[in-house]
């Protein structure tokens, strides 16, 4: 029970974490938008189009809404090849993931009453043929 709850409170604080960042980015929108303070190009020609830093902060929380990336991090994960995020890094992970490491395939053989498997091939040089095992293993459902 308590590592439902645990499990339950982290959901609540990863949740937490998202929405408080998702705030400051939408209230710093809202605050470049309303300030008076500064003159751009769309107000000299009378449109209400977002200038090119509220674009930004618009696009990034949309980002961080659809994929727990901000722009940057799309950048970054496309330049190292790896998955990296700041949202991961704020729940206190690393910042780019870890490669998976592949798993050894395995030959597997079937035998008198089932099916054994081995990581090299036909081990025994009994010239067996290998079989697919577990069944859905190379197919898809």
């Amino acid at each position: 029970m308590k590592s439902l709850y645990k499990a339950q409170s982290r959901q609540e604080a990863k949740r937490m974490i998202r929405q408080r960042v998702l705030a400051g980015l939408f209230a710093t929108l809202l605050g470049t938008g309303v300030s008076g303070c500064d003159t751009t190009a769309s107000d000299v020609a009378g449109t209400n189009l977002f200038t090119g830093v509220e674009w930004y902060i618009a696009l990034d929380v949309v980002s961080i809404i659809n994929t727990d990336k901000t722009l940057v991090d799309h950048v970054v994960s496309l330049s190292t090849g790896r998955d990296c995020s700041t949202i991961r890094k704020i729940d206190g992970k690393s910042y780019c993931k870890k490669d998976p490491v592949p798993e050894p395939p395995l030959y597997c053989y079937r035998t008198l009453a089932s099916v054994s498997c081995y990581r090299t091939p036909d081990p025994y040089n009994t010239g067996a043929q290998t079989v697919d095992w577990p069944p859905t293993r190379s197919r898809s459902l």
